[in-house]
Formats: C-alpha cells, sequence, structure tokens
C-alpha cells in the first residue's frame, strides 16, 4: 500500500512532467522550423553571377505578401520530398516556399 505522502510526491512529478514535456516538445517544433528556413537561404556553391540573378528579381525567403508566395508562383518547382525547400525556373538555387520575388506569376488554376 501506498502512502499518502508518497502518493502526493509521485502526483506531483506527473503534473510537473506533464507540464514540461508539452513546452519541450513545442520549443523542439519551432527550432525545426527554424532550421528548415535557414537551410532554405544557403547559397552556397552558387556563382556570383547566379547570387546576382536572385538579387535582381528581389528574392527574399518570406513573403510580404501571405497570398503572394513561391508555393503558389506559377515559376515554382516543388521539392521531392514535403517540407524541403523547393527551386525556381527563373534562378539557380534553393528557394523558401513562404519566399516571394518580384517575378510572382500566379498558378493557373
Amino acid at each position: 500500500m501506498i502512502s499518502r505522502k508518497e502518493f502526493l510526491i509521485k502526483s506531483l512529478g506527473l503534473m510537473g512532467a506533464a507540464i514540461a514535456v508539452p513546452s519541450l516538445l513545442s520549443s523542439c517544433a519551432e527550432a525545426k522550423k527554424e532550421l528548415a528556413a535557414d537551410a532554405c537561404d544557403d547559397l552556397s556553391g552558387l556563382s556570383e553571377t547566379e547570387i546576382k540573378k536572385r538579387e535582381s528579381l528581389k528574392y527574399v525567403s518570406q513573403t510580404p505578401d501571405a497570398a503572394k508566395n513561391c508555393a503558389n508562383c506559377r515559376f515554382y518547382k516543388a521539392p521531392a520530398q514535403e517540407g524541403e525547400c523547393g527551386g525556381c525556373q527563373l534562378f539557380a538555387g534553393i528557394v523558401h516556399p513562404n519566399g516571394y520575388c518580384q517575378s510572382w506569376f500566379a498558378v493557373e488554376a
């Protein structure tokens, strides 16, 4: 038989874990999102000319207008697997699905 004191101690420990675990999982998910965004900003392997082309189109990895983003642009090349960075038909390198450039053009419905 378990004493009242042991029961209370174990109950408090379980309640603490129930509060801490979701918070930890949430912060891990946020860190994973940040890593994915950083990965889509990787320009290594691109020539200076290719980088200048991206810049001339004013590509940014986070769109200023949620209705206009790379994922819903006609020139977007979807990644092989969901959750990865995509590409663009107009310039070399990877792009973030939530990115944007001045050549954004809506996908035909």
